[in-house]
């Protein structure tokens, strides 16, 4: 039986606050460690992504393989083949995920313990949250600031413009569809239940 790591999940530079708190599988890859990030962010999975651990950097290499290199010039590993369990197993207490390398979303993943799974728990669980997800493509911290500003006052003079492009006249800074969390989580597990694992590497 796998143990379970408890990480929180932070994105930075933004206000109000909006993290995640999640149990995942110790034999996750980091590949469906982003998925998890993914489903519990709320994030589309729409652009590319990477791990920054330990100086090293895990993401899903172009067509040149591991001679392909990430956004800080650094070789990018394949993130299908490391697990979190050997990541937090070197004593690692926090690495960065960044998402979306235009808007450079950077996420803060912090340890926070490791224990055996509990019987009759299907992992991986979104235990607590704070705070909705920016939309996609509204500028990186710096955009969704000018973005909240213009959506939630009326009379702003770029509010109009703005509620246009997202469909809305306002944002709820404090709302998750828990319904669609909890149905991408279902899919990563019924996955982790039916496809086989491939044997992951040392980082």
């Amino acid at each position: 039986m796998t143990d379970i790591i408890q990480l929180k999940i932070t994105l930075m530079d933004v206000d109000p606050p909006v993290w995640r708190r999640v149990q995942v599988p110790a034999d996750y890859p980091l590949r469906r460690v982003h998925d998890v990030i993914q489903a519990t962010m709320g994030w589309f999975d729409m652009h590319l992504h990477e791990f920054r651990i330990g100086g090293k950097i895990y993401g899903e290499p172009d067509i040149e393989g591991d001679l392909a290199f990430g956004t800080q010039g650094t070789r990018i590993h394949s993130d299908r083949n490391v697990k979190l369990g050997t990541i937090v197993a070197r004593g690692v207490p926090t690495f960065d995920y960044v998402y979306d390398f235009g808007d450079d979303w950077r996420h803060e993943v912090a340890v926070e313990k490791v224990m055996p799974s509990e019987d009759g728990v299907d992992y991986p669980v979104l235990l607590d949250w704070s705070g909705a997800c920016p939309p996609e493509d509204c500028g990186g911290s710096t955009g969704y600031a000018d973005f909240l500003a213009a959506i939630n006052d009326p009379d702003h003079e770029e509010h109009d413009e703005v509620a246009d492009w997202w469909g809305e006249d306002s944002f709820d800074t404090g709302f998750l569809d828990l319904e669609a969390v909890r149905a991408m989580l279902g899919r990563i597990r019924a996955a982790r239940r039916t496809v086989p694992r491939r044997k992951a590497t040392e980082p």
